[in-house]
């Protein structure tokens, strides 16, 4: 049985394998990665045969195809393909002419009248067709409106007015314009000079909390 020879490239004296990676060398010398430039052959245009830079061309390419295709038909750049279809604009005109159902030959035999008694006014054998009742119709609710609905009928109840007003308005805190006058959170025109006194919740504590007399009335009679 034949098996497969694997040349004895041992690293010892006087060898002539090297362990440099990153120096090009000539065919003869092997190093430790001759068979990725041997897989890399034939080249169209070698670099490394010009040692002297004047000679070397950066602008040829290393190789003159791509894959296994050698006969120049390259595949187009995908910037090359996309300006190219501008000559496709033709293909996407209207068409002016036109051409007419009914001539002066076949007017006088032509029957398009729908009222046939002998043909349906609608499907297969109508004399025009015509569009579903539902041609036109806009499909607008979502998926999860029409997949997914509710098992059973579902009423909302009437909304029931409140049994209590809702003055919580009157109990917030708003912000100070006058100790917190370097605040961020404020808004509204003249944010840093607005010192009023009038806030945003002035009406409802008005509403709320009615101003009162704090002299009683019994005091002030005698006065009066």
């Amino acid at each position: 049985m034949d098996y497969l020879v694997i040349p004895d490239f041992v690293e010892r004296k006087g060898s002539l394998y090297l362990r440099s990676d990153h120096m090009n060398y000539s065919r003869s010398t092997l190093n430790s990665n001759w068979h990725q430039a041997r897989e890399a052959e034939p080249k169209n245009y070698d670099i490394n045969s010009f040692p002297i830079p004047p000679g070397r061309n950066l602008h040829t390419t290393t190789y003159a195809r791509i894959g296994n295709i050698t006969d120049g038909s390259l595949p187009l750049p995908t910037t090359k393909a996309a300006l190219e279809q501008i000559s496709l604009k033709d293909d996407f005109t209207e068409q002016v002419t036109r051409k007419n159902m009914i001539d002066v030959g076949s007017f006088a035999n032509a029957d398009i009248s729908r009222n046939i008694p002998s043909a349906p006014n609608s499907g297969f054998g109508s004399v025009l067709p015509r569009h579903h009742p539902d041609h036109d119709k806009l499909h607008l609710e979502t998926t999860h409106r029409a997949d997914f609905t509710a098992p059973y009928p579902f009423t909302p109840a009437p909304e029931c007015p409140p049994e209590f007003a809702d003055n919580s308005a009157a109990y917030r805190k708003c912000i100070s314009q006058f100790t917190d006058t370097a605040d961020y959170r404020r808004v509204g025109k003249n944010t840093w000079q607005d010192e009023s006194g009038v806030y945003a919740n002035t009406h409802e504590k008005r509403r709320v909390f009615p101003s009162t007399n704090p002299i009683p009335e019994r005091l002030t009679e005698g006065l009066l």
